[in-house]
């Protein structure tokens, strides 16, 4: 009955996606719900307020964040970056056929050690990668080093504190995709990266101890998907569009719960509407 509980973290065994999941993105990038979930997160990224400049999406995939943010954003180049050769290979592939007239480039590397210089990028993003790393901090550092001292940053993931419907649905995807793709692939599926996932207190931790600009920590969840989001100050306008910080006042995120082991909060990730 273990494998059925999500109170304590599980990491995955492998932080590369097999070359068939490749495949597998691309059908279920055309289920609703899914659709759903990507048009939220691309949301989240636009209102961070970037128009120009160079971006960054760490942990890539196929390139469908990428593609569509360089779709809603013309004035913005982007930079999709995963450890799968064979997803930066989709990813460059698409593009190509989506026409992006030279806005994407798609490297292969690792967001533990990211292969680019200080201070490049007006903004970092990342869709539900986060379970994905070996030491998330080390990789929040990371982004912090290559975003620009006025830059933005937003990131999502599966949120582990899952409601009971929640729960429902990911055990259900356990015969449809962990067995057979974890039997012969040595890959899981939707619940191990679920149990995988950090919860929003464990999150609020890793982003209070990172080297990140102030941000906040907040859940965005659909009826069928526990979601976390990491997001930098809106209220933190850049000094290429306005001349003067706005007041800030109240809009402080809080840092007194700095501990070395910090407690998982028990806030759970509430249903929200699709």
């Amino acid at each position: 009955m273990s494998y059925l509980q999500l109170e304590r973290r599980v990491p995955e065994t492998s932080a590369l996606d097999p070359r068939i999941v490749t495949w597998f993105y691309g059908l279920i990038s055309l289920v609703p719900l899914v659709r759903t979930v990507h048009r939220r997160f691309v949301d989240g990224v636009l209102a961070r307020g970037i128009t120009t400049g160079t971006g960054l999406d760490l942990g890539t995939g196929p390139g469908y964040v990428v593609m569509e943010i360089t779709r809603q954003r013309p004035g913005l180049r982007m930079v999709g970056l995963d450890l799968a050769a064979h997803m930066v290979e989709k990813a460059s592939r698409q593009a190509s056929r989506a026409g992006l007239d030279g806005r994407g480039s798609w490297p292969q590397g690792d967001g533990h050690r990211l292969p680019f210089a200080d201070a490049i990028f007006d903004l970092v993003v990342s869709s539900f990668a986060m379970h994905h790393w070996d030491d998330p901090l080390q990789v929040l550092n990371e982004m912090a080093r290559v975003l620009k001292p006025d830059g933005r940053y937003y990131l999502a993931d599966l949120c582990r504190e899952a409601s009971l419907f929640q729960r429902l649905v990911a055990y259900g995807s356990i015969p449809a995709i962990s067995l057979p793709l974890g039997s012969y692939l040595g890959y899981g599926g939707y619940y191990e990266s679920l149990r995988a996932a950090y919860t929003h207190g464990e999150v609020q931790a890793l982003l209070e101890h990172s080297n990140l600009p102030p941000g906040e920590v907040y859940l965005d969840s659909t009826w069928f998907v526990p979601i976390v989001i990491i997001a930098s100050e809106t209220s933190l306008f850049r000094s290429a569009d306005i001349h003067t910080v706005a007041d800030r006042q109240g809009l402080e995120i809080s840092n007194n719960s700095h501990t070395d082991n910090p407690t998982p909060s028990k806030k759970t990730c509430d249903e929200g509407e699709l």
